[in-house]
C-alpha cells in the first residue's frame, strides 16, 4: 500500500513539473475573432508567460523588417504590428514566437502548434 501511494505522488510530481515547464510554450491568443481581425488590421497581441523585454526584444530584433514588437512586461503581452501586411509576413510571426520561446498557441482554449497556427490562422 505505501508503494503504491509513493507511485502515486511521484507521478503526480512529474506531471505537475512538466505542466508548469509546458505553460511557458503557450502564446495565449487573443481568440479566434481577433486573429481574424488581426490578419486584415495587421496587429497582434499574445501573451507570453515568462518572458521579460530583454529576451522578446532579443527575439524581435531579427524580424524588424517584417513587423516591430512592444512587450509589456507587467501584463506579460506582445504587440506585434506588421510594416507590410502579406502572407509571407505574417508567417514570419511563427519564427518570433518559436524564438521567444513558444511551441503551441493557445486560442480561444484550444491549444495548437505553432505550425498549425501559421497554416490556420497566419
Amino acid at each position: 500500500m505505501k508503494n503504491i501511494i509513493y507511485s502515486l505522488f511521484v507521478v503526480l510530481s512529474f506531471t505537475t513539473m512538466s505542466f508548469a515547464q509546458e505553460k511557458s510554450e503557450i502564446a495565449l491568443s487573443q481568440g479566434k475573432q481577433e486573429l481574424f481581425d488581426s490578419k486584415e488590421s495587421g496587429v497582434y497581441e499574445f501573451t507570453l508567460v515568462g518572458q521579460t523585454s530583454e529576451s522578446i526584444a532579443k527575439s524581435a530584433s531579427y524580424y524588424t523588417q517584417y513587423f516591430t514588437v512592444a512587450f509589456d512586461d507587467n501584463s506579460g503581452i506582445a504587440t506585434i504590428t506588421m510594416v507590410e501586411n502579406d502572407k509571407k509576413s505574417r508567417a514570419v510571426i511563427m519564427r518570433f514566437l518559436t524564438a521567444a520561446g513558444a511551441r503551441h498557441v493557445d486560442i480561444d482554449g484550444t491549444i495548437v502548434s505553432v505550425n498549425e497556427f501559421m497554416v490556420d490562422y497566419l
